[in-house]
This record gives C-alpha cells, sequence and structure tokens, in this order.
C-alpha cells in the first residue's frame, strides 16, 4: 500500500494513501531551503553553541505547516519535565516534539526528521526543554544543539512503519525539577490505561494557529485488535504500533505534537506517530510503541542505563530481561 505527499496550499503535509482515506504525520512542516515564501532569519536569535551552519548564506524558508494537542488542558510547569521542543536553528520555529530519555538523548518520531524526501542535518536543530510557552524564554528552559540523528534503519515513510528516532545531544541537559527524564517502559501496556500526551500547535487539524502554550489530553490505550479493526482501511498495523483514543473521537494528538512522548502510568509507552485526521470518531492516533524499541534504544546510545532494560526471550518464546553486571 503506497502513500504520496501532497500540499494543501502553501500549508498542510498530509500522507494520502491512493485510497480514499488519508493518513496524516503528525509533525510541522521543516524549514528548509527552497526558491519561494522567504522569511526573513534574526541573526541575533541564533545560538553559536547550537548551530553550525556550514552554508550561512543560504535562503531558508516555509515549505508546509501543520499543528496540535485536540480539546486538550494546559500543562503546568513541572508537569511534563521531560516534554521537548524541536526548533528550525536558524528561525527557532517549533516543528515537532521530543522526550528526554537521558541527559544526552532524545527520542521522537523518525518522520520529523525528513522534509519532502530529505533527511534534515543535525545543525537545523535545537532543543528546548523547561519552558511551557513557545515564545516566551524563561530561567528555567535550556537549549542544545543536536551532534548526531538516528533513525531507525527500517523506518518507512510511506506506512509510516517503525518511526522511532534518537537524537544524540552536544552537550548534556541539566537535570533540574523542570528539565528531567521520561522512565522507559518495563512491560507492554495495558489496554484501558489511561495515558496523556503533551504537545503544541494547533487545536484542531482545520486550525491553523499554533498554541504558544504546552498543552495535553488523557487518552485511553486501545487493545491491538481494536487497533486493527478501526484502522484496516489505512494501516496494517504493524508490529511497533499502538494507538490510543475515544471511540467518540473528540479528544486526540494532532499535527505538530509528532514525536512527543504518551506517559501511561508514569512510563513513556509511545512516540506520537500519525492518525486519519484528528480526533475522528472510530479512528485512533497512532503511536510507536517504546517498549518494542526498548533493545534498538539501548543499542544505539551504548549505555548501561539503557541495556538494563533490554528484553530476549527464552526457546519457548517468554520474554525476559537481560541482566547487566
Amino acid at each position: 500500500m503506497k502513500l504520496e505527499h501532497i500540499t494543501r496550499g502553501l500549508i498542510q503535509k498530509r500522507l494520502v494513501y491512493r485510497r480514499k482515506i488519508s493518513l496524516t504525520s503528525f509533525a510541522l512542516g521543516f524549514l528548509f531551503a527552497t526558491t519561494y515564501l522567504t522569511i526573513d532569519i534574526d541573526t541575533q536569535s541564533i545560538n553559536p553553541e547550537t548551530s553550525s551552519n556550514p552554508n550561512p548564506e543560504i535562503e531558508w524558508t516555509i515549505y508546509d505547516l501543520i499543528g496540535r494537542i485536540v480539546n486538550g488542558s494546559k500543562a503546568t510547569l513541572r508537569q511534563f519535565p521531560y516534554q521537548v521542543s524541536l526548533r528550525e536553528t536558524h528561525s527557532n520555529v517549533h516543528f515537532c516534539g521530543g522526550s528526554l530519555i537521558h541527559e544526552k538523548y532524545v527520542l521522537t518520531a523518525a518522520h520529523c526528521m525528513f522534509d519532502k524526501n530529505v533527511q534534515i542535518q543535525p545543525w537545523m536543530i535545537t532543543i528546548v526543554a523547561g519552558e511551557l510557552r513557545l515564545w516566551q524564554p524563561t530561567s528555567t528552559g535550556q537549549r542544545r544543539g543536536v551532534e548526531k540523528i538516528h533513525v531507525h534503519p527500517n523506518f518507512n515513510r510511506e506506512t509510516l512503519e517503525n518511526d522511532i528516532t534518537i537524537l544524540t545531544l552536544k552537550i548534556s541537559f541539566n537535570l533540574t525539577p523542570e528539565v528531567n527524564i521520561a522512565p522507559l517502559p518495563d512491560h507492554t501496556a495495558i489496554p484501558t490505561t489511561i495515558c496523556q500526551v503533551a504537545g503544541w500547535g494547533y487545536p484542531s487539524e482545520n486550525d491553523h494557529v499554533t498554541s504558544e502554550d504546552l498543552m495535553f489530553v488523557d487518552l485511553p490505550l486501545m487493545s491491538r485488535d481494536l487497533c486493527k479493526k478501526l484502522l484496516e482501511n489505512i494501516t496494517d498495523f504493524p508490529p511497533g504500533m499502538i494507538c490510543a483514543g475515544y471511540m467518540e473521537g473528540q479528544k486526540d494528538s494532532c499535527q505538530g505534537d509528532s514525536g512527543g512522548g504518551m506517559m501511561c502510568n508514569g512510563e513513556l509507552t509511545g512516540v506520537v506517530s500519525g492518525g486519519n485526521g484528528c480526533a475522528r470518531p472510530r479512528t485512533p492516533g497512532v503511536y510507536a510503541d517504546v517498549y518494542f524499541y526498548i533493545n534498538w534504544i539501548a543499542e544505539v546510545t551504548d549505555e548501561e542505563f539503557f541495556k538494563k532494560k533490554m528484553i530476549t526471550k527464552d526457546e519457548s518464546g517468554t520474554e525476559q530481561k537481560i541482566l547487566w553486571e
């Protein structure tokens, strides 16, 4: 089943099946070098510690935009200390969310790392943590540059399979009450568990005005069987995907929330990936299943901190933890 990119005017990038149904990747369009819709860059806002543009004369433009949490509530300071904003370094524009999983690593969505068919470069991204409002820097906020982008090797941009990426930071974040780590899961989350998703962006799929405030919404996890049934015309729902939402719709994550975390029982259970619109009835949002990728996270980071959570299976197929001294 093939997906293709289309652009709706100058805003809104969507992934559209050749059938009648569209699957949206919940990312804001990244600022990319093209020849139209030029924007001015405030060079005074560029942090030399987080920016090393090898082409300083390049003309930056907006290629497309999309947007956020539907029918959510405003977050409070320290409520989501792991939540980070991925910004385009030169314009400071938010384009995706992410979760701090270690002082030096951020977990986000793989599709956030592409503009059209081109993978963006580390110097294009600045990570902002410890702030609730996009355009109001505070004393609790911290900014870091990206050293390396680790897109999952089996990421499929047409189906959003393996939609997960790790960003290695140039400098570790200082952990504070406002900037902290999201615990990774020790097991698969139980369906019907009420989880929380936070993000910035638009209040609906048809609203093109971003919110300055970090918003959050409570969503129930759905079983794999129910996800497959509800999304059978959109995706084959392969392993590594989970879904969450209400049968009646009304609440959901949406465009611009891509890469942000879904927290269930105090553990980072999902990464916002995509969906068919936002908050539509009988159409849950799709997330990358963090537990499914625990071993990959440990291998990429090579940190003992994550290796303790690695999973193996015995001859009967029963999952067992790998014990590290």
